[in-house]
């Protein structure tokens, strides 16, 4: 069993959360559209945190669907 709860799309708050300080962090970048952020802008940092977020949600989806299998 899992803390983590997930959207009927699979998705968590901190997902979500995590998606939109990503795009904070984009629309922060001056040239946003056309050339990306440099290394070191926060824009990476907010995104490497979003993707850790995807893949606790998707463990926390594998999780509650082998219990749901037992």
């Amino acid at each position: 069993m899992t803390d983590r709860e997930l959207n009927a799309c699979g998705f968590s708050v901190e997902t979500i959360a995590a998606e939109y300080e990503t795009d904070a962090a984009l629309a922060e970048w001056p040239d946003s559209g056309r050339t990306f952020p440099p290394a070191g802008h926060y824009f990476h940092a907010a995104f490497r945190a979003e993707d850790e977020q995807r893949a606790l949600d998707y463990a926390a989806a594998a999780a509650t669907a082998k219990e749901a299998r037992s």
